[in-house]
């Protein structure tokens, strides 16, 4: 019994859990293939009719695994997302359901058959709830692409233009592939489709006009990622072959006369050239070929003819054959006017007119006679056929069938008149014609073998399109105004004319018909109505008796006025340094034509509003915060309106007097002890900067410290207290004591001024239960909307280029605790910036600066900035005329040209001696071939060379030839043997010591036994050394020396 109850509790709770699991279900896919480097959105959405979740938009993705629920995404603990999948998911939006769709970007190839799932609020929604790891998408990562897609749709002829469409296919929708064709798009912008199969569709569409039978179209597809892929497709038209025109030049044929005509052939291939032939012998000339257009190409024809009378009725063929077989013609019947003297009478009526449908129509006609008009003249109207002669109307009897009832006369016979009026047209009397008969018997009367009326007929041309009525205006419409717009259509019915509606505009209509030529009346109609800025465009509908309509459309583009700009609060007597709210308005039509209102005076803190006031119109208002200075009494304030199509100005005298202290009125019932303090009872101050007001004051002798001191508005309130408590809102955090009490400094230090913190502010103190106060403690600070001019030393007019000049530039400011800093239009060489207390209160900072001139010739500016705290800025320039720029630029280069152009000298004269000495070199050489003799002359480079060729033979001589350098050294040489030397350095040849040894030379011959010695005076020291007597130097002489003397 007790096993039954466990199965029966466990099947049901099974089937609670079965039946709670129903109450949810997510939609997701099964399997998504994702591109390599791009990005991967998955598609979810979930629902549910019990177990709401508490909080619907917390998801978190898990990683499918048999144990344990790796985080894929989770927006709450975001470093708790297993590694593969850290910093690369995000929970996206892609419909208004219930969304659970996740984007994983980039792709990567870990991500490859991945099974992941969502959870939607994990931490009330539990697995009994339903069971969303059942639930999962099977991620399938592809290195390629697909490619995309085209299709075309439309008629494939050459000249039409068909619709392209480039498709892809893929799984990014937040981040959609880019799609571009090698056609024009016209800026269109490419669709998205979600699929059910959780990828989307991208197509980018474009039409296309065809312009060749062949014609190459390609679309390129680049993912996120870098991937692109390509696709291409060869759209094949078919060329086209417009009908075949034939056009006279008039309607009729002068008989005997040249008369033109043109054949006509259009088509879309320009290698489908036309060969023309005419079926009448004349004059023709070669065709002209032109292009009228993209894919549309012209062929005309011309024939020059002259008609008989026997030509009437012929038919006049042209036929023009292509290539490729392709053959097309036309014709027309020739109609000859002929002479209608014969007849002594004449008739004017127009060839053809145009009539609608279900209208009437009046054929406008004239008859004249050569002799006397005879009496009892009837006019008939007849229908021309090839036989036969049926009226269309004749007084004395009934018209043919379709004529039947409808035709009339219009005017009088007597007068010449043969007008005809048809009523109702129908279409079946399209291109019917037809021909008056002006005598006292019909035309059947008369014998006409031969003889035919058509050159003379009117052709009945019956339209079901209505013509489009034509809008015009006199006048640019003004919102508030009233303007007038009139809609104007021919007709060829004055007794059922059509009927004119205007719409998009409501107002009062005129109608008026004139006659405008033989059979053509014109109906307008005029509305005169009070211009809206709504108000876009009219639009005029005509509709004929038959049923046509027609309309057309005028852009209204309508203006819109502006009163002019008042000041209402004019700025009244005013106190120097406080600030006053000045008030201008303006109104205007249309809220696009918002104006901005500017004021002539910079740094004022000024308000903008504007507001409907009126169906069509609106109000702008500035509110200015003037604050005057003494300089300002006398000027005008200024407000400007500024529209787009102009601007409206409104000015006021500014009137500003100068502040004056008030009496100090003292309670005799007050309990504070009275100290003497000095403090500046008017004070100016920068708005948005700061001010430090000077404060001192001494104690009596028998007062200790203060413990607190305070400042007050005079009217009350507190502006600086230890206690920000007791401090005003107003003031709090702007205010702070920069004096130490017990020196007896209560200087006061105010920030970011505002407009309206003028006072006056007062300082007292407390000790303990003791109150004091101060006499002359009341300050009142003007306030300044803008700051103080630098002021600058003058400088030169004319400077030349290059030359160094030194200015200074000050400027006053009352915030010690943070002065302007400077900045100038030049690079300077020195700087220097100074602070002087000049008064009570009142600094200022001078700066000096030293500079070069540089630059061109002309009139350069040289700048000085003063920037405030807070930002505010002040500049003051001077001119300064530069000249002689490129003397100074030629200076500057010789320190450099001239050492360079030195160096490359001594190059050039050293390597001239030296291939001067290689010469010579290599010509004692030569010489020391020849006989021996006692003394060879030596050339003028031998003679100051130091050396001979050691082949050379020379008689011995007293002293050793010098060299160049020798010659202008001080210096004796060192002793040498023979002609071997040791070279001296080149600075101790030019040095003026002189070395306390006998010069020893030594000469000697090849073959002789004897050796000559010879010795030299001492150089003498120089006069600026000790003197010293010279001893006598031993000479240094070689083995062979030695030799020779132990022989002698």
């Amino acid at each position: 019994m007790s096993g039954f109850i466990h199965c029966l509790l466990s099947f049901c709770i099974l089937g609670c859990i079965c039946y709670s699991s129903r109450a949810w279900h997510v939609e997701m896919p099964s399997n998504m293939k994702a591109l390599l480097g791009s990005c991967l959105v998955i598609p979810c959405t979930y629902d549910y009719y019990q177990y709401p979740p508490h909080n619907p938009s917390r998801v978190v993705w898990y990683q499918y695994r048999d144990r344990g629920y790796p985080l894929v995404y989770d927006d709450w603990n975001p470093n708790k997302v297993i590694r593969k999948f850290h910093g690369r998911t995000f929970k996206v939006s892609i419909s208004d359901a219930k969304q659970c769709s996740l984007q994983i970007y980039p792709v990567r190839w870990s991500d490859h058959r991945e099974k992941i799932y969502p959870w939607v609020d994990p931490e009330n929604v539990g697995r009994s709830t339903y069971r969303f790891f059942d639930k999962t998408v099977t991620i399938q990562v592809v290195e390629r692409a697909e490619k995309p897609v085209i299709t075309f749709t439309g008629n494939r002829k050459v000249g039409q233009t068909v619709t392209v469409m480039c498709t892809v296919y893929h799984t990014c929708r937040t981040f959609p592939p880019t799609l571009r064709l090698n056609i024009p798009t016209q800026g269109n912008k490419p669709t998205h489709y979600s699929r059910s199969d959780g990828t989307t569709e991208t197509t980018l569409t474009a039409t296309l006009n065809i312009k060749s039978d062949l014609q190459e179209v390609e679309c390129t597809v680049s993912y996120t990622g870098g991937v692109t892929e390509r696709a291409s497709q060869t759209l094949k038209a078919e060329c086209s072959f417009f009908p075949l025109t034939i056009q006279p030049t008039s309607q009729e044929f002068l008989e005997g006369q040249a008369s033109k005509v043109t054949c006509t052939a259009e088509y879309t291939c320009p290698k489908h050239l036309p060969k023309f032939t005419w079926s009448y012998g004349g004059t023709t000339d070669s065709p002209e070929i032109s292009k009228i257009g993209d894919a549309h190409w012209r062929a005309v024809s011309t024939l020059t003819l002259t008609t008989s009378a026997n030509d009437n009725g012929r038919y006049l063929k042209c036929t023009a054959e292509f290539t490729r077989s392709q053959r097309q013609a036309v014709g027309i019947y020739l109609r000859v006017k002929r002479n209608m003297l014969s007849r002594g009478w004449s008739f004017n009526s127009p060839g053809s007119i145009t009539g609608m449908r279900g209208s009437c129509i009046i054929i406008p006609c004239s008859f004249t006679y050569s002799t006397d008009r005879p009496t009892g003249l009837r006019v008939i109207w007849y229908l021309y056929q090839s036989s036969g002669y049926p009226p269309v109307f004749d007084a004395s009897q009934s018209a043919v069938g379709e004529f039947r009832g409808i035709t009339s006369l219009i005017g009088s016979v007597d007068g010449g008149n043969c007008s005809l009026k048809i009523e109702r047209l129908d279409m079946s009397h399209n291109k019917d014609r037809l021909y008056p008969w002006v005598d006292k018997n019909p035309i059947t009367s008369y014998h006409t073998v031969g003889h035919t009326f058509y050159d003379k007929t009117t052709q009945l041309i019956v339209s079901d399109h209505a013509q489009e009525p034509q809008l015009s205006m006199t006048e640019i419409p003004t919102v508030g105004e009233q303007s007038r717009v009139s809609c104007n259509v021919r007709h060829t019915c004055i007794t059922a004319p059509p009927v004119l509606t205007l719409s998009g505009i409501t107002g009062t209509d005129r109608t008026i018909d004139r006659l405008v030529s033989d059979g053509i009346w014109e109906r307008k109609v005029e509305r005169i109505w009070t211009v809206k800025e709504e108000d876009q465009s009219v639009n005029c509908t005509v509709r004929f008796h038959g049923g046509q309509e027609a309309s057309s459309e005028l852009r209204l583009h309508v203006e819109c006025p502006h009163e002019a700009i008042k000041m209402v609060e004019r700025p009244g007597n005013a106190t120097e340094g406080v600030a006053q709210s000045v008030i201008c308005f303006v109104s205007y039509k249309c809220k696009k034509n918002t104006p901005t209102i500017v004021w002539n005076y910079k740094d004022m803190q000024s308000s903008f509003d504007d507001k409907m006031i009126s169906s069509d119109t609106y109000r702008a208002v500035s509110n200015l915060t003037f604050i005057g200075s003494l300089g300002d009494d006398g000027k005008s304030l200024t407000c400007t309106a500024k529209f787009y199509s102009g601007e409206t100005s409104d000015s006021a005298t500014i009137h500003v007097k100068q502040y004056e202290r008030q009496a100090e009125e003292i309670d005799p019932h007050d309990t504070f002890h009275v100290l003497a303090a000095d403090v500046p009872f008017r004070f100016t101050a920068l708005t948005r900067s700061c001010v430090v007001i000077p404060c001192t004051f001494q104690y009596p002798e028998d007062t200790t410290s203060l413990i607190r001191g305070m400042w007050s508005k005079k009217t009350g309130g507190i502006i600086f207290h230890k206690g920000q408590s007791h401090v005003l809102d107003h003031f709090k955090g702007r205010t702070k004591m920069l004096g130490n009490l017990r020196e007896g400094n209560c200087t006061l230090e105010i920030d970011n001024i505002k407009s309206f913190d003028n006072g006056p502010f007062c300082f007292h103190a407390e000790r303990g239960n003791d109150k004091y106060r101060f006499n002359n403690s009341c300050v009142f600070i003007v306030m300044r909307a803008s700051p103080a001019t630098p002021v600058m030393t003058p400088v030169p007019t004319e400077v030349d280029a290059g030359s160094t000049i030194t200015v200074s530039c000050s400027v006053t400011y009352t915030c010690s605790s943070h002065p302007p800093e400077f900045s100038w239009s030049v690079s300077n060489l020195t700087s220097k910036v100074t602070d002087t207390n000049t008064e009570q209160g009142i600094w200022e900072r001078n700066s000096t600066i030293t500079f070069m001139v540089t630059g061109r010739d002309g009139v350069h500016t040289l700048t000085c900035t003063a920037t405030f705290w807070r930002g505010k800025q002040q500049a003051s320039s001077v001119e300064l005329s530069v000249k002689g720029s490129l003397m100074y630029q030629f200076r500057s280069s010789v320190p450099v040209t001239m050492p360079v152009s030195a160096l490359v000298l001594i190059v050039i004269i050293l390597a001239a001696v030296f291939g001067v000495v290689i010469c010579r070199k290599r010509k004692r050489s030569d010489d020391s071939l020849r006989p021996p003799r006692p003394e060879k002359r030596r050339s003028l480079w031998d003679r100051l060379s130091r050396r001979y060729p050691e082949s050379s033979e020379r008689p011995p001589r007293p002293e050793k030839r010098r060299s160049i350098w020798s010659r202008f050294s001080r210096r004796e040489e060192d002793g040498r043997i023979g002609w071997q030397n040791t070279r001296r350095s080149i600075w101790n040849r030019f040095s003026r010591r002189q070395d306390n040894t006998v010069n020893l030379s030594v000469g000697y011959v090849r073959h002789a036994d004897n050796c000559h010695l010879q010795t030299s005076k001492p150089a003498l020291p120089s006069p600026k050394e000790n003197w010293k007597p010279p001893r006598p130097a031993k000479p240094k002489v070689s083995s062979a020396v030695v030799s020779g003397n132990d022989q002698m």
